[in-house]
């Protein structure tokens, strides 16, 4: 067993691509086809995302050989991210392949009757590989998954489109997904030995153990000792130390956000609680006031009933007054309480007003 840097780091990964042997061995192997000639472009992107996401991506330009066994000119970009939520940048990226005026190449092409010659502009064809640290859902168990263009008539059947296609092809590419994690669950090819050295995706492991002999191929050995190389250069480890630095220190921001909202929520929650408290004291307080003024309603209509009675209890009073006045001419007051059928103190008492 042999200890070498983690190839899941981007340092280390840029280290390992840089060396063209291994470009062509890795991507040659993942796309199923020769690499004759390889070289990355200066245009590199590394970023830990505010929400700890990490991802970095390289494009090469390079000649491989088409289906035909012809040489072709293709754009390749290689995208690595060890967390979900990725896709709408790797989107961005892949717009920007396809927007980018330079991804092209030339052809003469010479008139046989003439000799005259005319030069002639194709767009470079893009393969697109993903390298994830996480998995894709659910029935998807496969360590590496192909995409190419296939294209069908009406009735289903596949149409064969030729390589040389520029409408086609230049509007169309092939994708890889390589599934880190997956790699080294049911090891049967070549490429699956290939790709276990990326299957550690932990970010607190620099180091890692991979048996020198696991794949008696040339292939494998280019990588082992570009990887053995690699865990000898200082400036790599240094480099190595600072991006694991850098990815702790988010990781420990994440765990204090985390923990930040989880207070922020339990406020919150505790909040909503005093708040539905309030709202519940507020309506029995409605309720409660409802009640009053029920009660004051029933208090001014009793109000009002007296007030009727008493209105006509002064009636009957006036008009047992002049009734009493008026026998008075003829009539004894003892008469008159025998009329009225009131008591003859009565009757005095309203004779002497």
């Amino acid at each position: 067993m042999a200890q070498v840097v983690n190839p899941i780091y981007d340092t280390v990964f840029k280290y390992l691509m840089q060396d063209e042997k291994v470009a062509k061995v890795l991507i040659g192997n993942i796309l199923k086809t020769k690499v004759v000639s390889i070289q990355m472009n200066n245009n590199e992107y590394s970023a830990l995302l505010p929400d700890g996401k990490k991802i970095f991506k390289l494009d090469f330009s390079a000649t491989i050989l088409d289906k035909s066994g012809k040489h072709q000119l293709v754009h390749i970009e290689v995208q690595k991210a060890l967390e979900e939520g990725e896709i709408m940048r790797f989107r961005a990226y892949l717009g920007a392949i396809y927007m980018d005026q330079t991804k092209k190449y030339q052809e003469t092409i010479k008139n046989s009757q003439n000799n005259a010659e005319t030069i002639v502009e194709h767009p470079l064809p893009i393969h697109s590989i993903y390298i994830l640290g996480h998995e894709l859902g659910n029935g998807l168990q496969q360590s590496v998954m192909h995409g190419e263009n296939i294209f069908k008539d009406q009735e289903g059947n596949i149409i064969q489109i030729p390589d040389n296609n520029d409408y086609i092809n230049g509007l169309t590419h092939t994708v890889t997904f390589v599934i880190a994690p997956l790699t080294k669950q049911n090891v049967k090819t070549h490429l699956d030995r290939l790709l276990t050295i990326f299957s550690d995706t932990a970010p607190n492991s620099q180091l890692i153990e991979l048996d020198e002999y696991y794949d008696d191929s040339d292939d494998y050995r280019t990588i082992m000792r570009v990887l053995q190389k690699a865990s000898a250069d200082k400036q790599l480890r240094g480099d190595l130390d600072l991006e694991q630095y850098a990815w702790n220190n988010q990781i420990k921001m994440e765990r204090r956000a985390e923990e930040l909202q989880g207070r922020i929520d339990k406020m919150g929650a505790q909040l909503s609680q005093k708040d539905a408290q309030l709202s519940q004291q507020e309506a029995q307080l409605s309720q409660q006031k409802d009640q009053l003024s029920q009660k004051d309603a029933q208090l001014s209509q009793q109000e009002a009933q007296l007030s009727q009675q008493e209105a006509q209890l002064s009636q009957q009073k006036d008009q047992l007054s002049a009734a009493i006045k008026a026998l008075s001419v003829t009539s004894t007051a003892a008469q008159i309480a025998q009329i009225l059928n009131i008591s003859q103190q009565q009757v005095e008492e309203i004779l002497k007003k």
